[in-house]
């Protein structure tokens, strides 16, 4: 039984609550409706907010179940529900796969495998396709499967994987969308990553990586990245180094130490971001005890006002987040993207 409040507002119908934090939001946004599933939360119920009572009670009985929804657009209080559906299970599977496309912790330091990025875009373009008819995107099908590549799928030799592979061909034919047939290459991606011969070092240090600053697939989850403050040639130079997750895809990424910002390259062969910045000889006489060190992506904002490296809750955060994905990989309701993976 999942039991929820629900408080009505000029502007929403809120039932439950939304996640207290964007990295655990698994999330669908429906026609008249947001609804929010939170990653660390067994409950298979969404959290939802209602736009709009007479788009949303279209299909929100799917979710919830016939009684439960008429007493959520009633005005009820509180309502409880047992409801099990196709919809509720594809719903929740939608909601996970993007949250794993933006959110799964990949990390060597944890043991936590990346997702295959060709099975993940295959299975939201299907699970997207079942949902068609309470999505607010009008054109989310067409979106998901422009985003299939079918040479990456059939490359693979498993039965479950073939067969995906065919029923999204029979889906793009039926939406007239005509999907990817040729994967595209590491080099197009392949970004150069410089640097010199290390000079003589005046300060280093590290940091845990904040795997809310950038996007997924970038960085290891349980990774630190290292800085070294150094004299080359009669030259100051800060140069950083951040591991980069499994399954990589080059991101354009800056550390920040103190005042100084380092732009970061991916190296293929390290499977490493890095680079170094000349920075002013005065730098060293304020590192004080240690100095702090950030990894963001620009332009790239995917978290709230608690964002600050200081948070003292964050490393926590991560850590239950990174042990959500290695009990995913090894549940029985697992994706098939988890199971490839695992």
């Amino acid at each position: 039984m999942t039991a929820f409040t629900v408080r009505w507002d000029p502007h929403a119908i809120r039932v439950g609550d939304r996640p207290p934090h964007p990295e655990r939001t698994m999330l669908v946004e429906a026609r008249g409706a947001l609804l929010y599933w939170d990653a660390l939360d067994l409950r298979p119920h969404p959290a939802a907010e209602v736009f709009d009572a007479r788009a949303a009670g279209e299909w929100l009985w799917e979710v919830y179940g016939p009684e439960t929804a008429a007493d959520v657009l009633d005005g009820a209080a509180s309502v409880a529900t047992e409801w099990d559906s196709p919809v509720l299970a594809a719903a929740r599977n939608l909601a996970l796969l993007h949250w794993a496309g933006a959110w799964w912790p990949a990390s060597h330091a944890a043991a936590v495998p990346a997702l295959p990025a060709d099975l993940l875009r295959a299975e939201t373009a299907w699970y997207t396709a079942g949902l068609d008819h309470l999505l607010d995107d009008e054109a989310a099908v067409e979106r998901a499967l422009a985003d299939v590549d079918l040479t990456a799928l059939t490359g693979r030799t498993d039965h479950e994987t073939a067969a995906l592979a065919a029923d999204l061909a029979d889906l793009a034919d039926a939406f007239g969308v005509e999907l990817r047939s040729a994967a595209m290459r590491r080099e197009d991606w392949a970004l150069a990553a410089g640097g010199a011969e290390p000079g003589l070092a005046v300060a280093s240090g590290s940091a845990p990586i904040d795997w809310s600053l950038v996007p997924a697939r970038a960085l290891d989850a349980a990774g630190e990245a290292t800085w070294r403050f150094e004299n080359r040639s009669g030259a100051w130079m800060l140069a950083v180094t951040a591991p980069a997750a499994p399954g990589a895809v080059p991101t354009a990424l800056t550390a920040v130490v103190g005042a100084v910002e380092v732009p970061l390259h991916y190296d293929p062969d390290t499977n490493t971001f890095g680079g170094e910045a000349p920075a002013p000889p005065e730098f060293a006489m304020r590192l004080g005890g240690g100095r702090p060190i950030e990894v963001r992506s620009p332009g790239y904002v995917a978290d709230g006002p608690d964002r600050a490296s200081s948070d003292p809750d964050r490393a926590e955060r991560r850590a239950a987040l990174v042990a959500f994905a290695r009990e995913r990989l090894a549940s029985p309701a697992a994706t098939l993207t988890e199971r490839s993976a695992a």
